[in-house]
């Protein structure tokens, strides 16, 4: 995978001396921007956070040293890592620096390897935070698309081709079925993996809030008061949850973003360039949005770009025993019970139920099941003693088969009972009959002849 260029600001009031470490770092693969004093730091703070300051102590042309913006800069943006130089340095000073939250007190004149090997572990570090704070938020995050059904695997095939691609990609499907999931791993798979993944959940932020946490904010006084969500996802993905959920403005805005890659926070004077890929999710009919001009045309064929279908769990019923097994995994680690496994017929109820709730419905399931079953239970599990909550249309199975059956004699019973399953059966998988025979253990060619024999085509 492709490394990203690290950005970092040199600040020393000698044009000299920014521009040589300037030319050392740039010929190690770092992207820098140079500032004299804590004015010209602040525009550049501005313009863009970046992944390092390298800070001398002495700035003799500034309303502050470098003690003083080190302080700052520590209280305001304090998972930037600082780096101290300085010509004058005393023990002292380095341990002040240190203690005020400095990574490094480096002396002039600096050996070039040391002053790159100190800037390499500063970023490192830094980025690790970063990554352990996103590990424990996501950490049984899959590689890849669960499941053994043809749908599975044509969007495992389709994540592989667009993942390396700088594509846009606006993925629809019903709550609750893995939207956020398959971006994430379209971003596990891009040369963009090593960057911020980004998540922008509309539903969860206040309508009046939406443009700042998008876009970010700043006083009369210039001063950032927000990192907007697409500043942080800066070189890396930002996935808009329910993109539908933005306003005509918004809307606007995300436009000028995705054609001029450059964005104004809220009450900002720059514009700021950005670097971001985006991936949108939607469970709403955009094309009915767009007819009832709730959302925009123009917008829609630029997130289009790769259009992505994420089904319902009804529709993948196949893939059910997988993704039981990968919850009940990662859900006992979650909940500190042992991973327990299930009975036979407990894979067949779970797959034989509906969920309106989809994946994140069947999770929910697991965890009720492993926090209540019972503790000394060594075997594998029946799910016997949890009351499920039926939908509408399975409530009338169970009595209707007993009511009308014990009227019925033994053959009639049998006969009765086939006709009802299969029918229900097949409801579940939309009529699909390979889909269906595959479930019940039956040939294809077997099952045809039974629906024929119970008049049932």
């Amino acid at each position: 995978m492709l490394a990203m260029k690290k950005d970092i600001i040199i600040v020393d009031d000698e044009k000299d001396i920014r521009e040589l470490i300037s030319g050392i770092l740039s010929d190690e693969g770092f992207e820098t921007r140079l500032a004299k004093d804590i004015d010209s730091l602040k525009i550049e703070l501005i313009k863009r956070l970046p992944s390092l300051i390298l800070l001398d102590v002495w700035l003799d042309q500034s309303n502050a040293d470098g003690i003083d913006i080190l302080k700052v800069l520590k209280k305001s943006y304090p998972y930037i890592p600082v780096i101290m130089i300085s010509g004058h340095g005393t023990i002292d000073m380095a341990i002040n620096a240190l203690k005020i939250g400095a990574f490094d007190f480096i002396e002039k004149p600096f050996d070039s390897n040391i002053l790159i090997m100190s800037i390499t572990r500063a970023i490192e570090i830094s980025e690790l935070k970063k990554q352990n704070k996103e590990l424990l938020k996501d950490e049984h995050t899959k590689s890849t698309f669960l499941g053994k059904s043809n749908i599975a695997s044509n969007i495992r095939s389709t994540v592989e081709k667009v993942a390396p691609s700088e594509s846009r990609v606006l993925i629809k499907g019903p709550s609750g079925s893995g939207k956020k999931y398959l971006a994430k791993l379209i971003h596990s798979k891009s040369n963009r993996n090593e960057a911020t993944f980004i998540t922008a959940n509309t539903k969860r932020i206040l309508t009046n809030n939406l443009e700042s946490d998008l876009f970010g904010s700043e006083n009369t006084d210039g001063v950032i008061t927000k990192i907007g969500l697409i500043e942080q996802a800066h070189k890396g993905t930002l996935y808009i949850d329910e993109i539908c959920n933005l306003d005509n403005t918004l809307q606007a805005r995300l436009v000028k973003l995705l054609t001029e890659k450059v964005i104004q926070r809220v009450n900002g004077k720059y514009n700021i360039d950005i670097n971001v890929r985006i991936i949108c999710g939607t469970s709403k009919n955009i094309k009915s949005e767009i007819e009832n001009k709730k959302f925009r045309e123009d917008l829609f064929y630029r997130l289009n770009v790769v259009p992505l279908n994420t089904p319902a769990l009804n529709d993948r019923i196949e893939d059910i025993p997988d993704l039981i097994d990968y919850f009940l995994k990662v859900c006992s680690k979650e909940l500190g019970v042992a991973n327990t496994k299930l009975s036979k017929e407990g894979y067949n109820y779970l797959q034989s139920r509906k969920w309106s709730g989809n994946i994140r419905e069947l999770k929910n399931v697991i965890e009720k099941i492993l926090i209540l079953s019972p503790k000394d239970n060594t075997e594998s599990l029946s799910l016997d003693f949890i009351n499920f909550e039926q939908e509408k249309d399975e409530e009338g199975f169970e009595a209707l088969v007993q009511k009308k059956m014990l009227s019925l004699s033994l053959k009639k019973a049998r006969e009765f009972f086939e006709r009802e399953y299969i029918k229900v059966q097949m409801k579940r998988f939309n009529n699909n009959v390979s889909r269906t025979a595959n479930f019940i253990g039956m040939e294809r060619s077997a099952l045809h002849r039974k629906l024929k024999n119970l008049k049932l085509n």
